[in-house]
């Protein structure tokens, strides 16, 4: 009975399946274009061309096609440099540097007697007091002006070429929803 079973359920739709394609496997085309590619005639050989020839068409095109760097990077150079931003073994990183201006919320800004100072939250959950001259970003960016709305910072960028140049960022509060 279990046998029976068996043959039904598991080796009888195998047996069936290999047997539609033992019969409808190969067409006759295809046996067709088999035996054809296997006839076919080699090509002719190719004509000589004496060397002389050759050896000025490579010349022309080598004095044509000159490649001059100057002026353009190493195409073999990777894009980002080890130790251009922030990779300097002798300072170490404060926690401020180890993220993105974008990812620092703007939560208060202190003006009074003295410094204006900012409090600023980080990624990592912690909140950071900022005062003009302290160091904060990835790209050794520095707090210039701290204002009633908004914090000034200047960046250092790198260009592709590895040319700095600075650019003003800002940190500025969220807009207060009205009620």
């Amino acid at each position: 009975m279990i046998a029976r079973h068996l043959f039904r359920f598991c080796l009888l739709p195998w047996l069936l399946s290999l047997s539609f394609l033992v019969i409808f496997g190969c067409s006759e085309e295809q046996k067709n274009n088999q035996v054809a590619n296997t006839v076919r005639k080699a090509p002719p050989p190719a004509k000589k061309v004496p060397s002389v020839q050759i050896q000025e068409k490579d010349e022309e095109i080598v004095k044509k096609f000159i490649y001059s760097p100057t002026g353009r990077r190493d195409p073999f150079e990777p894009l980002i440099k080890k130790g251009d931003v922030n990779n300097r073994s002798d300072v170490p990183l404060t926690p401020l540097q180890r993220f993105d201006l974008g990812q620092f919320r703007l939560q208060a800004v202190l003006i009074g007697k003295g410094a204006p100072r900012a409090m600023v939250s980080a990624p990592d959950g912690k909140t950071y007091i900022l005062s003009p001259g302290i160091k904060i970003g990835k790209r050794e960016g520095v707090v210039t002006q701290i204002t009633r709305e908004a914090v000034q910072i200047e960046e250092i960028y790198y260009d592709v070429l590895g040319v700095a140049s600075r650019k003003q960022a800002t940190i500025a509060l969220p807009e207060q929803k009205k009620f």
